[in-house]
């Protein structure tokens, strides 16, 4: 198979003009121009013999001349890490979807992690990019600060607000506070957090859950440090129950944290999921909803927040912040809420009020034991 561009020997091909292009559908230059250019004016036969032509002759426009008439590239720099979490895959295509609906491209950069960020910049800045996207937080105020000499919007996901930064957040807090409302109303008094390293995010849902816990009249929840990974979850519980400690209750930084943790618990004999612990997850990811994991977690609209991204990139955003709201998706991890006998006879009522973020729940796996 040759490379695309080449022939069989291995050489490239003469690139094709525009110029051979008009020749061959018996117009002018600028025509095959303005066929190209979204929004042109031209007439209907004229379009079809352009294109024609175009085709016949493989010819595909140079966005070269554009940038240099206009100054913009139509290119955004998408900063991406911790791909070992299928939800930055899922931050990527809500960014890139919503950057094709304003025929916009996105140049992939790959930073690593946001402790990386930083090292990243001078790279951007080498590439004529219109504006940049980074689903990694900004950490310090100089790396943000390094960001603005660029010249260009630059927007963040769950950062902290530093300057011109722009930042799109999923509601970290609520998202806390509902995790501890959802097992204080299932029944839990012994409470823990299974924290990552430090960031915005994690500092938030850390903050909201613990206040709430300690606002329900309950101790202050255990915390073990796990990180973000499957494997740190399962570390984290494994010598979390070894401490002797024993949580009825249990929220997790984000989802693999929190299956890492389900594994753990199955590994002793007689604790039982959500019958001696209940467990919530941030992020559901597609393994949350696995048959073996059943895990309630938070959801988030990666649609919607791809979709703030690229409108906080305009030149009049509507603010510098914006926050994309969760739902409680409920499965097996967790309880039924506490009722009563009358209760259980009438129809189950609805969890949260308007301060809270949406629940849902999955009638096929709600309610039912993970296997100890």
């Amino acid at each position: 198979m040759c490379p695309a561009g080449s022939t069989s020997n291995g050489k490239r091909r003469p690139q094709v003009s525009s110029w051979s292009v008009a020749r061959l559908a018996g117009v002018s230059q600028s025509t095959v121009s303005r066929v190209f250019t979204p929004g042109a004016s031209v007439s209907l036969p004229v379009r079809e013999k352009v294109l024609a032509a175009a085709d016949q002759l493989k010819y595909r426009p140079n966005a070269l001349p554009a940038i240099l008439q206009t100054g913009r590239s139509g290119l955004v720099a998408v900063v991406m890490g911790g791909f070992y979490n299928p939800v930055y895959a899922g931050i990527l295509h809500g960014i890139t979807t919503a950057l094709k609906e304003r025929r916009l491209e996105a140049v992939l950069v790959d930073a690593g992690s946001d402790e990386n960020l930083g090292d990243r910049v001078d790279d951007l800045s080498r590439y004529r990019i219109d504006g940049a996207i980074s689903a990694l937080a900004v950490r310090s105020a100089k790396v943000a600060a390094r960001l603005d000499q660029l010249g260009i919007p630059v927007v963040a996901v769950n950062s902290r607000q530093f300057g011109t930064l722009r930042v799109v957040s999923t509601s970290n807090r609520t998202i806390g506070r509902d995790a501890a409302d959802a097992l204080v109303d299932r029944g839990c008094t012994q409470l823990a957090y299974l924290a990552g390293r430090d960031n915005p995010s994690q500092r938030e849902r850390e903050s909201g859950f613990s206040k709430r816990v300690v606002a329900r009249g309950l101790p202050t929840p255990q915390r073990a440090v796990a990180g973000f990974t499957y494997e740190e979850g399962y570390a984290a519980m494994v010598q979390l129950l070894a401490s002797g400690a024993r949580p009825d209750g249990l929220f997790c930084v984000n989802d693999l944290v929190a299956i890492g943790a389900l594994d753990a618990i199955r590994t002793v004999p007689g604790l039982r999921v959500p019958e001696d612990i209940q467990v919530i997850g941030c992020d559901d990811i597609p393994m949350a909803a696995w048959q073996q994991n059943r895990l309630t977690t938070f959801v988030q609209d990666m649609t919607l927040l791809g979709r703030q991204c690229v409108e906080m990139l305009g030149n009049d955003p509507p603010a510098s912040r914006v926050s994309v709201p969760s739902t409680l998706v409920l499965r097996a991890t967790t309880r039924t809420l506490l009722q009563t006998p009358q209760q259980m006879q009438s129809k189950p009522r609805q969890p949260g009020d308007g301060s809270r973020g949406r629940m849902v729940t999955d009638a096929a796996d709600h309610g039912s034991a993970l296997p100890g």
